[in-house]
């Protein structure tokens, strides 16, 4: 009975992991972000001339980078954004033939980073404020060819 219960385990377990290549389907979508994303929503508070250093910071967290010059200072906040788009094409032929499954992967993505820049005057209050964004880096393509 105890060698009839090992070989059913055994028997399922083999079979799982033989269905683990059957886990992804033919479209697959991946998204990364890292750092928490910045919206304009986040940043209304922000009045030039008005709100100094210790309020951004207090609502944005510190920031990824502070740069100096002798009448300004520069603070960055970097956050990045990845997404990736797969379909294969071969993977139905898997259930055609099983010994052999074509992969026919056309995809595409990219990763990219935007920035969220705040200058301050010499007295640490606010003076511009501004978002920079990556054009078109990491954005979904079915088609990996560009028109």
């Amino acid at each position: 009975m105890m060698l009839r219960n090992l070989c059913i385990c055994l028997i399922l377990v083999l079979a799982f992991a033989s269905l683990n290549g059957c886990a992804q389907g033919p479209v697959t979508w991946r998204r990364l972000t890292l750092n928490q994303t910045i919206s304009t929503e986040d940043v209304i508070f922000i009045v030039p001339g008005k709100t100094d250093i210790s309020a951004v910071v207090e609502r944005l967290g510190a920031p990824n980078e502070i740069l100096a010059s002798h009448d300004e200072i520069v603070t960055r906040y970097y956050f990045t954004d990845g997404k990736y788009f797969k379909a294969n094409y071969g993977w139905g032929f898997r259930f055609v033939i099983p010994f052999f499954a074509p992969d026919l992967d056309l995809g595409g993505g990219g990763i990219g980073r935007d920035v969220f820049q705040v200058t301050y005057d010499n007295h640490w209050l606010v003076r511009d404020h501004a978002f920079a964004f990556h054009s078109r880096s990491s954005e979904f393509m079915a088609w990996p060819f560009r028109d």
